[in-house]
């Protein structure tokens, strides 16, 4: 329906992209035109409405699912020869339900991340503590390829840099404040930055009265 009309299809683009400050609603890479897709939680073909429900809609990036064009400075993030798949063309290959990322808690943050290789995972104490199930929870880890080896590796850099940061004498509080903006379009990989700065991020961001 909306592929039919560049008008109405581009509209729901862009007011989806601003809801979502410019990430992916699965991996949270950075949206861009070459690398996006409207995506119903609930397929369509479940009814007519889930096509027209506005919940039901997020705007994620393309999983891997083609090469990039070389322009888009993060293409090795994107696509990666090893045919891993990610977000809305991961979960495509699953039928289960996975938990609507517009329904996550603005807080407490419910992932956490390996120092390590960037790994995506489940804080379970953070889930128990918002009343949401970890099985729901480390399902849509999994059913949403997010531990694919390109996104472990683009999280892991965001976890260098901000060692980096730490390491020419920034504090955490203060980086949190330069990079994590109250309104407009947020960083890449958000909430691998929000875990690494821990409890500055959280009163950094509750300072803005961040609402997601």
């Amino acid at each position: 329906m909306f592929k039919k009309n560049n008008d109405r299809r581009d509209a729901i683009r862009e007011r989806l992209r601003d809801d979502q400050r410019g990430l992916c609603a699965y991996c949270e890479n950075t949206l861009v035109e070459q690398d996006e897709s409207v995506e119903h939680l609930v397929p369509r073909s479940a009814g007519l409405e889930y096509e027209l429900d506005w919940n039901n809609l997020v705007l994620c990036c393309l999983g891997g699912e083609r090469p990039i064009s070389e322009d888009v400075p993060d293409a090795a993030v994107r696509y990666d020869s090893d045919g891993s798949r990610s977000c809305g063309h991961a979960k495509k290959r699953h039928p289960r339900p996975v938990v609507n990322p517009r329904s996550l808690p603005v807080s407490p943050r419910l992932f956490r991340f390996s120092s390590e290789d960037g790994r995506i995972l489940c804080d379970e104490a953070s889930c128990v503590a918002a009343g949401v199930a970890v099985e729901e929870v480390e399902m849509a880890i999994t059913t949403c390829g997010l531990r694919a080896g390109r996104l472990n590796r683009a999280r892991l850099a965001v976890i260098n840099e901000l060692e980096g940061m730490l390491a020419n004498g920034d504090a955490e509080r203060q980086i949190a404040e330069d990079i994590l903006p109250a309104d407009g379009y947020l960083p890449a990989f958000f909430t691998t930055i929000r875990w690494y700065l821990g409890q500055d991020a959280e009163d950094h961001l509750q300072s803005i009265n961040f609402a997601g």
